[in-house]
């Protein structure tokens, strides 16, 4: 992540711009995860984000887990509407806000699942299977979604 030229947030952010480009905070990957106001607002009062689905938007058989993204997929709202959640309009609202953060320490590789979001894709995900408390992780940036749309611009 050494190339200047990537501006995720459109020279807006230059810190967080920074940071991402280095890819880890005091030696360890920096990660994403997009949510929605309420979900902002909840994970900020919870002081942790809870890796227990919402069964009433998941539905029954989805399994537990916090779902991020790793720094090099710095998606816009729009863009991770259409990348992540498929345009489903039960998540249209699901990527306006984000926290940026770094784990203090590294949880053990068998915390972690990752790969394409979807057979042959290029967006990745990494479903972290716990809850992510505060006390845990550096966060780095949260609120407002600061990522351009590249491939949703109109």
């Amino acid at each position: 992540m050494s190339d200047t030229s990537w501006r995720p947030t459109g020279g807006k952010d230059s810190l967080l711009e920074v940071r991402l480009r280095l890819g880890t905070w005091n030696g360890k990957p920096i990660y994403i995860h997009f949510t929605s106001l309420a979900g902002l607002n909840g994970i900020n009062q919870g002081g942790v984000i809870t890796a227990t689905p919402k069964q009433d938007r998941r539905g029954g058989k989805a399994k537990n887990g916090v779902y991020l993204n790793p720094v090099s997929q710095t998606f816009g709202p729009k863009d991770a509407w259409v990348l992540l959640f498929f345009m489903n309009a039960t998540y249209l609202n699901s990527a306006n806000y984000c926290f940026v953060f770094a784990f203090l320490e590294q949880p053990g590789g068998s915390c972690f699942k990752s790969g394409p979001i979807t057979d042959g894709s290029w967006v990745q995900e990494v479903i972290y299977n716990d809850h992510i408390k505060f006390s845990d992780i550096d966060i780095l940036y949260r609120g407002p979604n600061p990522f351009v749309d590249h491939l949703t611009q109109t």
